[in-house]
């Protein structure tokens, strides 16, 4: 059995904090903060705001777990709900940068940023864990 590191546990408050903050962004306060737009389909965001929210419980319940073993698959459900979060963000950034106004478009960098930094730390963090 290996034992978490300091590392591992200090990403996992990152995440859990800043999917918290997306979670409610997302879930609560779309229409208000993050809908400059003006869309009128709000009921995916709002659903992935859930998710974020319940992401962000399991990594706090993470934080009280002793054993890397017992952590490992939900850390890489992390990882890739990064992954694929951040590969339909930017995906959408690109077909649409040319609709966008000028603030979605400064907007619309900020979580595609978080996300690529949460990303590579977490897969630096899962590489250094398992060596």
């Amino acid at each position: 059995m290996t034992e978490i590191k300091k590392l591992t546990k200090i990403v996992l408050l990152v995440d859990a904090i800043m999917w918290f903050l997306f979670g409610i962004l997302l879930t609560f306060l779309y229409d208000m903060a993050m809908n400059p737009e003006g869309w009128t389909n709000p009921y995916l965001p709002r659903m992935f705001g859930g998710v974020n929210l319940i992401s962000a419980i399991f990594a706090i319940l993470m934080l009280r777990k002793k054993e890397w073993e017992e952590i490992k698959l939900t850390f890489m459900y992390f990882i890739g709900i990064l992954l694929s979060t951040l590969i339909i963000e930017l995906a959408v950034y690109a077909t649409f940068y040319s609709t966008f106004g000028a603030l979605w478009r400064t907007q619309g960098l900020f979580p595609i940023t978080v996300e690529a930094v949460l990303l590579i730390l977490g897969i630096v963090t899962y590489i250094k864990q398992r060596s």
